[in-house]
C-alpha cells in the first residue's frame, strides 16, 4: 500500500485516540451537522505543519509532536478555522471551490509553501492521490451530493478491514469529505468521523460518473512551491 509515512493526526479523550479529528466532537450545532470539510482542512494543516514545516505554525502550538492534540483544543481550533478561513454555509457545509480557496489563504498568510487546486478529471484522479501520497500529504476527498438530481439518495458505500484482504462493508454516505491516507490497487484508505474505514476505488468511480459529478465530487490537490 501507498501511503502517508508518519502518524496521522489523532484526537485524545482521556486515554482514547481517533484515527484524525471529528466533527461530532464540537459543541457547535453546525459544525457537527455539515462542519466535516473544515475537519478535514484542519487535519490537512496540521499534518504538513507538523512534517513539513517542523511545527513551527504558532496556530497550531497546542498539538504534540506525535500529531495528538486534546479534544477541547481541537475543536477551539476548527471553530477558529472556519470563522476566518472556511466559512460554513448552515445545512450546506463547504463547497470544493471554497474550501480550496480558504487553504490557500492559509497558506500565504502562514508561509506554507504549498498551493491548493479543486479537482482532477476521473482518469487522473488515482494518479494525482498517488502523487500526493508520495510526497507525504494528505488527501481531501469529496464524496459529493446526487447532482444535478440533489433529492436523490443515493450513497457510496465504507468498508472496515476484518482480516488480511477482507472487506466488510460499514456504512454508507453522501454529501461528506474524508482524508485519505494510503491506496492500493482496490482501495482508498480514509479517515472519516475519528475513524479509519476503506472505500472501493471502482465504486467511487460510479458514484461520480452515475450519481454525482466531478464538479462536487474530486480531490484538493495540493502540488509543492
Amino acid at each position: 500500500m501507498m501511503q502517508i509515512r508518519h502518524a496521522y493526526i489523532s484526537v485524545r479523550n482521556g486515554q482514547t485516540r481517533t484515527f484524525g479529528g471529528s466533527q461530532m466532537y464540537s459543541a457547535s450545532k453546525t459544525m457537527r451537522e455539515v462542519g466535516c470539510g473544515v475537519i478535514a482542512a484542519l487535519d490537512l494543516l496540521l499534518y504538513l505543519n507538523r512534517v513539513h514545516l517542523g511545527s513551527r505554525c504558532e496556530m497550531f502550538s497546542a498539538a504534540l509532536d506525535d500529531g495528538s492534540i486534546d479534544e477541547k483544543e481541537y475543536d477551539e481550533l476548527a471553530r477558529s478555522l472556519s470563522r476566518r478561513f472556511f466559512p460554513i454555509i448552515p445545512k450546506l457545509g463547504i463547497n470544493g471551490l471554497m474550501l480550496t480557496a480558504g487553504l490557500n489563504v492559509f497558506f500565504r498568510r502562514y508561509h506554507f509553501p504549498f498551493r491548493a487546486s479543486w479537482g482532477a478529471g476521473s482518469r487522473h484522479l488515482a494518479e494525482r492521490i498517488a502523487d500526493m501520497l508520495s510526497r507525504d500529504i494528505p488527501v481531501i476527498l469529496s464524496i459529493g451530493p446526487n447532482f444535478p438530481l440533489l433529492w436523490q439518495k443515493n450513497e457510496l458505500n465504507f468498508y472496515v478491514q476484518i482480516s488480511y484482504g477482507e472487506m466488510k462493508r460499514a456504512c454508507s454516505i453522501k454529501s461528506h469529505y474524508v482524508t485519505v491516507t494510503g491506496m492500493d490497487d482496490t482501495h482508498f484508505r480514509i479517515s472519516s468521523w475519528g475513524r479509519e474505514y476503506y472505500i472501493d476505488r471502482q465504486e467511487y468511480l460510479s458514484y461520480i460518473r452515475h450519481h454525482s459529478g466531478s464538479l462536487v465530487s474530486n480531490i484538493v490537490y495540493i502540488r509543492s512551491l
